[in-house]
């Protein structure tokens, strides 16, 4: 049920609309009148008091019909529903509008007594010139003498602005909704995908620790700790499509451990986050798959020492995340490697479902080796 604070915030812009409308044929009234009266050379100039009682009287009249207003939107909204033929529709409304014409003729003229019986020199011509007539002859005498036409003009203006409010209101209701199902359907599909991550990342990190079951146990101990800590991390961000970069360091910080306890000093981990980016904005777990990638084919393959970087940076309102490796790159074409690895398609299809078409996801091959990732992304804070 509508009460009365929920009806006033639902049309308050309508209503402010009508008064606004109102004034503004009030006013144009008024100066009609005071125009008309400027052609009649023998009549004498009128007094301020006689100007300012042309203009309250305009206004008055335009006002009343607010008074009217909720019965005659409820009548064109029950008239609109019955999906009747146009030219009932019309006819209806027609009758409508003579029936409220009607209703506000006693109204105005119930104000004229009053106003009258507390400003004496109100209205005062028109008692003068009726001393002998009551208050019911003079309601009559109004219904058959009066200009209907411009009355109607009122009933037909207020259903006009009302029902082009309602569509306005039904539009942007549609939209919201519409909005809301595409905010609903992306946070779904972010959550399967990042359901879909969880089984691939911890299915490589158990085939690494069951790799040094059989040469350190106690290496393999600590990896199920850091794995414990992982897991626990990713649950906790199970809903959260978007964490600041620090949370998400925090959390690849703790997957290097595992590549770090199983490779040991082969490799090597250097970072340059700039402070700048530490608050925006990512994919949750986005920079894991792109560590995972350049460990896995930057570093595992080979004996020696591998090093891999990872750094951030802001240009304007796009932040950058960059992960580099010192192997040998790519030696097939990039998008054959880039098809084999359900870590970085399950990062791109992400990316996409978050930013549409404003993001980047680059590969290419440095120049002296190794690999290099860029991922260019909005800058947007936690409070945007």
């Amino acid at each position: 049920m509508m009460t009365t604070r929920t009806y006033w915030q639902t049309y308050r812009t309508e209503l402010l609309f009508y008064f606004g409308f109102l004034t503004m044929l009030g006013v144009a009234f008024f100066f009609q009148a005071i125009y008309a009266d400027s052609y009649d050379v023998t009549a004498p100039a009128p007094t301020s008091n006689e100007v300012i009682n042309v203009l309250v009287d305009r206004l008055a009249a335009a006002y009343l019909w607010l008074v009217l207003t909720p019965a005659i939107i409820w009548s064109a909204e029950w008239i609109s529903k019955r999906s009747l033929p146009f030219i009932v529709t019309v006819g209806m409304h027609f009758a409508a509008g003579i029936f409220f014409t009607f209703i506000h003729i006693p109204i105005y003229i119930s104000y004229i007594y009053g106003i009258h019986s507390l400003i004496p020199w109100m209205y005062s011509g028109i008692f003068e010139k009726m001393a002998d007539v009551s208050y019911l002859d003079y309601v009559i005498s109004s219904l058959s003498r009066v200009n209907h036409v411009y009355r109607l003009l009122y009933y037909s203006i207020i259903i006009a602005i009302h029902f082009a409010f309602d569509y306005f209101r039904k539009f942007s209701e549609r939209e919201l909704r519409a909005s809301q199902l595409e905010v609903q359907l992306k946070e779904a599909q972010i959550r399967t995908l990042h359901q879909q991550l969880q089984p691939h990342f911890l299915f490589n990190t158990l085939n690494g620790i069951s790799s040094l079951m059989y040469s350190s146990v106690d290496q393999a101990d600590k990896m199920l700790t850091y794995l414990g800590d992982l897991l626990r991390i990713s649950l906790e961000r199970m809903n959260v499509p978007e964490v600041p970069l620090k949370d998400d360091i925090a959390f690849i910080e703790r997957y290097l451990l595992i590549e770090k306890t199983r490779m040991g000093d082969r490799l090597i981990v250097k970072t340059n986050f700039q402070p700048d980016t530490l608050d925006a904005l990512v994919p949750c777990m986005m920079a894991q798959p792109l560590l995972e990638n350049a460990i896995k084919h930057g570093v595992a393959p080979h004996s020696r020492t591998g090093t891999v970087i990872a750094s951030s940076w802001r240009v304007a309102e796009k932040l950058f995340l960059q992960i580099e490796d010192d192997g040998p790159g790519f030696t097939a074409p990039l998008e054959q490697n880039l098809t084999k690895g359900y870590g970085i398609k399950n990062t791109l299809d992400r990316l996409s479902i978050l930013y549409g078409q404003n993001y980047s996801l680059t590969f290419s091959n440095k120049e002296n080796g190794g690999l290099r990732a860029t991922l260019s992304i909005p800058y947007r804070m936690l409070t945007d």
